[in-house]
C-alpha cells in the first residue's frame, strides 16, 4: 500500500496547498509564479495527457516519481534529474532553541529579492517571486543582508515540508541552519503536523545534519524537472 508521502505533490496541491494550485480533475500543478511541482491522482497515460492539456508550451514543472519513469519524449524533455531521499521528522529533539535562535527574523515580501539571490547562489530548490505564499519564512541577517533562511513549502496534510534551507558559504559553519530548521519544525509541530524535507543522496553533510535534529530517511525518489512540449 502507497504512503501518503509518495504521492505528496498530489496530496499537497488537492489538500494544504490547494489554494495556490491549479486544478483540473485528477492532475494539478502549481501556480507558476510560486512553485514548479506538479502532480497526479494516478499515474497513468490518461492523467498524463490531461497535465500536457492544462499546461501552455514550455511550462517547466517538476515531477517526482518513486522510480526511474520514462516519459513521452515527444510530449515531454527531461531537463534535470535528481536523486534524493525523502526523510520525516520521528525522533524528538530535546530542544528546538540553540544559541542562534535570537538572530532569526521572520521574512516578508520586502525581503523577497534577497532570498531569490541567497537561493540562486546556494541551490536549495527552486525558490520563485511567489514562493514566500508558501508561508512562514524566517532569516538570519548579518549587516542588513540575508545569509541563512529557512521555510515551508508543500503541505500534504498532515505532514508539512521544511524547504529553502540555505546559508551563504560565507557564513557557514555558525549553527545558523540547524537553529532556522529547529524554529520551522517547531512551529510545524505545534500546528500539529508533521515535518518532512528532502535533499540530495549525495549531500551527505546535509544528511547527516537532518538526522542529528530527529529525521530519518523514509525513501528514496527522483524528482525530474520537465518541459512540456
Amino acid at each position: 500500500m502507497l504512503h501518503l508521502l509518495d504521492n505528496m505533490i498530489w496530496q499537497a496541491i488537492s489538500t494544504g496547498n490547494k489554494d495556490i494550485a491549479l486544478l483540473d480533475g485528477d492532475v494539478g500543478v502549481y501556480r507558476p509564479e510560486i512553485a514548479p511541482f506538479a502532480g497526479m491522482k494516478e499515474w497513468n497515460a490518461a492523467n498524463f495527457e490531461k497535465l500536457h492539456a492544462l499546461l501552455p508550451a514550455g511550462r517547466r514543472i517538476a515531477l517526482s516519481f518513486l522510480n526511474d519513469t520514462a516519459l513521452d519524449e515527444n510530449k515531454w524533455q527531461v531537463q534535470h534529474h535528481m536523486d534524493c531521499c525523502q526523510m520525516v521528522y520521528e525522533l524528538p529533539v530535546d530542544s528546538f532553541i540553540t544559541p542562534q535562535s535570537k538572530l532569526i527574523q521572520p521574512l516578508t515580501n520586502e525581503h523577497v529579492p534577497q532570498m531569490i539571490e541567497l537561493t540562486a547562489l546556494t541551490k536549495p530548490g527552486p525558490f520563485f517571486e511567489r514562493t514566500i505564499e508558501f508561508g512562514n519564512y524566517f532569516g538570519i541577517f548579518k549587516n542588513e543582508k540575508l545569509v541563512a533562511m529557512a521555510g515551508q513549502r508543500m503541505h500534504p496534510v498532515p505532514y508539512m515540508e521544511v524547504s529553502a534551507v540555505c546559508t551563504h558559504p560565507d557564513h557557514r559553519g555558525h549553527g545558523y541552519a540547524k537553529a532556522l530548521m529547529l524554529h520551522v519544525m517547531k512551529l510545524i509541530t505545534d500546528n500539529s503536523f508533521i515535518p518532512f524535507l528532502h535533499v540530495l543522496t549525495s549531500n551527505a553533510g546535509a544528511i547527516q545534519l537532518y538526522e542529528s535534529i530527529g529525521f530519518r530517511i523514509r525513501t528514496r525518489l527522483w524528482i525530474d524537472m520537465v518541459k512540456r512540449l
